[in-house]
């Protein structure tokens, strides 16, 4: 049986590390970020056919993985750890919800920080989307 995109098997992994990238890419972790992390990943979960995380288990994940993260974003491999969370998407469905959610974090603290556009703009290009008008803030 051939794999197709709309039959992928999708990981908690999966869907969290974009999501986690957009909190990260900053350099400031802030709790409104990691509260709209939890709830935008608790909302895509069941597209993907996952179950929803407890609040308290995405955030585990989270730090277990935001040194990492933060690490590959300021080092050589930066656009290849971008573009490799962000490939795995590729079902129209699948890719507008992520790329929303991604922008619900890089403005839920009220901050549009130049980084932040910059993976918007990337995620936009990859996916074939425009970039949404939203103002850098720094």
């Amino acid at each position: 049986m051939n794999d197709t995109a709309s039959s992928q098997k999708f990981t908690h992994d999966d869907i969290l590390k974009p999501l986690a990238i957009t909190v990260v890419i900053d350099n400031q972790v802030l709790d409104p970020e990691l509260a709209e992390l939890v709830m935008q990943a608790n909302s895509l979960f069941p597209l993907f056919g996952l179950s929803e995380l407890s609040a308290e288990e995405i955030t585990m994940w989270f730090r277990r993985h935001e040194e990492d993260f933060a690490r590959k974003l300021e080092g050589k491999r930066k656009n290849t750890t971008i573009l490799i969370a962000l490939s795995r998407f590729t079902d129209d469905v699948h890719v507008e919800n992520i790329y929303e959610a991604m922008i619900a974090i890089s403005v839920s603290d009220k901050e549009y920080k130049s980084e932040e556009s910059e993976l918007i703009r990337s995620a936009a290009s990859i996916w074939g989307y425009n970039r949404p008008p939203i103002k850098v803030t720094d």
